[in-house]
């Protein structure tokens, strides 16, 4: 599978000891593309990789996945400010994809798409995308941008082996196998944020995935894990890596052996009849 897929997210990056290594090795398995977010630490987790980014000389080699926007800076009048925030922290003169990092659904969408195509226009931006957008308003989005329909690249919301119950934070949703196939059909990558149900499949217990099918569909997990000689993680990471080629997985970690573990998901061979069984307990 290719490494570009498995996409790395940086909440938990801080320049610290730990940053510069986690990266190393995630570029010497492949990885080539990095999640990060205004928000995160108010910038250091974006300072921290652009230090490593200049320090490697890899800026052309790594896709940067950059969110802005995030409330209470959800507006149309800061996504010019919150670009120059996010490429000031990164220290690059343009981010692969910037994503409106939540939706402010009384704003018209156009207002959105007027600001985004700016930053295009202006050089800062090579393409677009959007987190915890609706369907809806994503398809609104999409039909109000004319001649620049095609920098808008990027759609990011929950997906994993388990199904969301509650939002993880306020504004937070979920993608279904249905969306996927629309955003396949839209020519747009699928970020899937969580991928691993924030530990839920690693053993935590996280109220936005408690329930009975996601507890089931966990226990399966344990169980392939188990025959396959892999952990239960890797395996539910895996489930996510076989979907069609536009889905990439969001995994955030500071962990070396969390960071291994997702990596050794790559490598696991699911067939139709266990995807099937991990979701529903019917190999048919």
């Amino acid at each position: 599978m290719n490494g570009s897929r498995l996409v790395l997210g940086s909440a938990d990056l801080r320049d610290d000891a730990v940053t510069e290594p986690l990266l190393d090795r995630f570029y010497e398995a492949g990885g080539r593309s990095l999640d990060v977010a205004n928000v995160y630490a108010d910038g250091e987790s974006a300072r921290a990789v652009g230090a490593w980014l200049a320090s490697r000389s890899v800026r052309d080699e790594v896709v940067l996945y950059a969110k802005g926007c995030h409330p209470p800076h959800c507006s149309p009048s800061l996504v010019a400010a919150e670009v120059d925030k996010a490429l000031a922290d990164l220290g690059v003169d343009q981010l692969d994809v910037f994503t409106l990092h939540r939706d402010d659904t009384g704003v018209p969408v156009e207002l959105f798409a007027e600001a985004l195509v700016e930053q295009v226009e202006k050089g800062k931006v090579a393409g677009f995308g959007v987190s915890n957008w609706t369907m809806l308003r994503f398809r609104a989005l999409a039909g109000c941008l004319g001649g620049a329909r095609d920098r808008l690249v990027a759609f990011s919301n929950h997906f994993s082996l388990g199904e969301m119950v509650t939002p993880t934070w306020p504004g937070c949703l979920a993608m279904t196998k249905e969306d996927l196939d629309e955003l396949a059909g839209a020519g747009v990558e699928a970020l899937a944020w969580a991928s691993l149900a924030s530990g839920y499949f690693a053993g935590r217990e996280v109220p936005s995935w408690d329930s009975p099918a996601n507890d089931a569909r966990r226990g399966r997990a344990r169980e392939l894990a188990e025959e396959l000689g892999v952990s239960p993680a890797a395996v539910a990471l895996s489930y996510v890596l076989h979907q069609p080629p536009h889905v990439l997985a969001l995994v955030g970690t500071r962990s070396n052996g969390h960071l291994e573990e997702a990596l050794s998901a790559r490598e696991i061979r699911l067939t139709p009849g266990q995807l099937a069984w991990l979701e529903t307990g019917s190999r048919e």
